[in-house]
């Protein structure tokens, strides 16, 4: 497993900063003042840890082995990466487990929909919630919020994921992302219709998309922590999608996608930017959607870094009408 500081980062600074605010007692370590929250976000975001390894509990690892490093009377960036990697040892020495994604999709006609398997992910898609599932999802939106109280009427598509991993937050990003890379892949080859909106009511662009309230359960159906998400721009009105009626093209395409990624040698690359698009078109804020669409563009020109003179000259490149299209995207920019 790969663990290293980032480059750009100069470790030492903020070593400095953290050992200036700890206190040491025996085996003990304590810090003072408000200045730690800010020190321990940067330093997250300074360690680079391999993605096999969920955002969540990356920064777990990164916080628990910085306290243990910071025990020592010494204090390096060098121990405290030594001390986080140890952590990460630990934490991939844990046994798997089975875990289950229960959510919804706003589809009708799903009986041509196959039992995908992605990235270690096995996915199930039913007309009705399964009755295994019922009592522990009825008692997690009884427990939550009155917005999420009964904000899904009646889902015309549920669908379970399933995969084993070291514990709840590892499973519940790794089954997520598997789902929105099969939504990205379904999304791209549906979403190729102009939307024109009058009024307020504004809805994502993307055709498919995930109902309210997502859920992770244990293989008898119990809740797996009391552990839930849900999605802010969640709109009741979305409409659905008969499957059906677009089913043979759509599973075509991506079963054509699925080979051309395991071909691929930029293949996970191209995963996460599917995912990224799927995710960004989920928002009902469009300005928003555009930015993060922008960020995707520049991820995939390879100039996150750069101005947008050169992520528009590698974007116009595939064009035949070069000139013109430099003008769009220039023109996308100042908008």
């Amino acid at each position: 497993m790969k663990i290293k500081w980032k480059s750009g980062f100069t470790p030492s600074v903020i070593v400095e900063k953290l050992s200036k605010i700890r206190i040491l007692d025996g085996d003990k370590v304590s810090f003072s003042g408000f200045e730690y929250h800010e020190y321990i976000a940067l330093l997250k975001s300074m360690i680079h840890i391999n993605e096999i390894i969920s955002t969540i509990v990356s920064g777990q690892l990164v916080v628990n082995g910085f306290h243990e490093a910071a025990k020592k009377k010494i204090l390096t960036p060098d121990s405290i990466l030594s001390a986080i990697k140890k952590q990460a040892r630990q934490h991939q020495s844990k046994p798997d487990q089975p875990f289950w994604l229960l959510t919804s999709l706003n589809l009708t006609n799903i009986q041509d929909i196959p039992k995908y398997r992605i990235n270690g992910c096995e996915f199930r898609f039913y007309n009705q919630l399964p009755l295994k599932y019922k009592i522990a999802r009825d008692q997690i939106i009884s427990d939550a919020s009155s917005w999420l109280t009964g904000c899904e009427e009646k889902p015309t598509c549920y669908v379970t994921v399933h995969t084993k991993d070291k514990g709840a937050p590892d499973a519940a990003e790794k089954m997520l992302d598997a789902l929105n890379l099969l939504r990205g892949i379904w999304n791209l080859h549906l979403n190729k219709t102009m939307v024109i909106h009058f009024g307020h009511s504004v809805k994502p662009i993307n055709q498919i998309t995930l109902g309210a309230l997502h859920t992770l359960h244990d293989k008898r159906g119990n809740s797996s922590g009391n552990i839930f998400w849900y999605e802010p721009d969640y709109q009741k009105d979305q409409g659905v999608v008969n499957f059906s009626k677009k089913s043979i093209k759509t599973l075509e395409f991506t079963n054509d996608v699925r080979k051309s990624l395991k071909k691929n040698k930029y293949g996970k690359s191209v995963e996460t930017a599917l995912i990224r698009y799927v995710e960004s078109l989920d928002l009902q804020n469009y300005n928003a959607a555009f930015i993060k669409l922008w960020s995707l563009l520049e991820y995939l020109t390879a100039t996150l870094k750069d101005g947008y003179d050169k992520t528009i000259k590698r974007t116009v490149f595939q064009y035949k009408d070069r000139e013109y299209n430099r003008g769009f995207w220039g023109h996308s920019v100042i908008m």
